[in-house]
């Protein structure tokens, strides 16, 4: 199966690459501002920030997750996890609903999931927002938030 969201942040042509270099609340990362993303209505919340990033998370122990760093915003940046369209948290069927909804073929889809850490006194959880997750054309690089209507998703979905 291939991995969509890995090509966001490889191998993608852009028409010119622009270097940047972000202190980001995880550390200092450099992103091709050339290779940006753009989500035409923003995310729930930040309609006006526009322009994002994909980064490889600047953890080593967090390398199943990907970075999404707002380019409108230097202290915007979000811990996003990759998923294939068969995921065991997200049905098929809701995929390729939204897929055909937001207009972006499912060969081009690249799918993310906002992480949240819960850091308590003596352990720490993670949980996706399964609800409302990120879905990207990743020829066109745009993308958009897509909230699903259903109950079963939840807003914290553990991990």
């Amino acid at each position: 199966m291939i991995n969509h969201s890995a090509r966001l942040t490889a191998s993608m042509p852009a028409p010119t690459s622009i270097m940047e270099k972000i202190v980001s609340r995880f550390g200092e990362i450099t992103v091709d501002a050339g290779k940006s993303l753009l989500f035409p209505r923003g995310l729930l919340g930040m309609p006006d920030k526009l322009r994002y990033a994909l980064a490889k998370f600047p953890s080593a122990r967090m390398q199943q997750f990907t970075m999404l760093q707002s380019l409108d915003d230097h202290a915007l940046s979000f811990i996003t996890l990759p998923l294939e369209l068969q995921n065991g948290i997200l049905a098929v069927s809701d995929v390729q609903a939204a897929c055909r909804d937001l207009q972006i073929s499912e060969a081009n889809l690249a799918l993310l999931l906002i992480v949240t850490v819960h850091r308590g006194a003596s352990q720490v959880r993670v949980s996706v927002n399964a609800r409302a997750p990120l879905f990207i054309d990743a020829e066109r690089r745009v993308g958009a938030q897509y909230v699903f209507l259903q109950d079963h998703y939840k807003v914290q979905h553990m991990l």
